[in-house]
């Protein structure tokens, strides 16, 4: 069987409203929460990595300058997550055959989570895949190329979870061992580091 071939898009533009300072620079075991997540997804072989960032764009790309990575610029990141999700896929190579799509808030992910999601996409046939974890969809999903026309068409604060919702007969589901919460405020952050 040909195995294909799988990038991941890293969304790191955001402003982090409800924090008090951008969470892609949260430190984490060591570790920016934009560098964590870019080595993960380096780490379970994801090709290419493409990060996008907007707001504090300088000092998120100083956190991983040493990293491997195609870095883009999303100058409309004010409009929206959807913005940036376009501006990863319209960055991909044309032979790149799905994308995960990858927050850069998650600091609970593991490469073997994303190798698991990429070897269910490559086994299943079918064109998405979601995670889950004790039983609840989160983050990160992929999708197929066939799928990146529907994610184009998305607009505002929106990522994929709406075309996962539509399409959920076309859906594979990988359980994560990890937690797999995200940083949306201080509350979940203090929780995450178990202040």
């Amino acid at each position: 069987m040909n195995r294909k071939r799988v990038a991941g898009i890293v969304l790191a533009a955001g402003v982090s409203k409800r924090m008090r300072e951008p969470k892609q620079l949260l430190k984490w075991r060591g570790q920016t929460l934009i560098e964590r997540v870019a080595r993960t997804a380096l780490a379970s072989g994801l090709d290419p990595v493409v990060v996008v960032v907007g707001a504090h764009g300088e000092m998120v790309r100083a956190a991983v300058r040493t990293l491997p990575l195609l870095i883009i610029d999303n100058p409309h990141w004010p409009e929206g997550m959807s913005t940036s999700m376009h501006a990863g896929l319209r960055a991909l190579p044309g032979e790149v055959d799905a994308a995960i799509l990858l927050l850069v808030d998650q600091p609970g992910l593991e490469a073997d989570h994303l190798k698991a999601i990429v070897e269910a996409y490559q086994t299943s046939g079918k064109p998405i895949v979601a995670s889950s974890f004790q039983g609840r969809r989160t983050s990160p999903t992929l999708f197929d190329r066939s799928i990146f026309e529907d994610l184009l068409a998305i607009g505002g604060d929106e990522g994929g979870r709406s075309i996962v919702r539509v399409r959920s007969q076309q859906v594979e589901i990988v359980e994560s061992v990890q937690d797999l919460a995200d940083v949306d405020t201080t509350q979940d952050w203090q929780r995450i580091i178990g202040a």
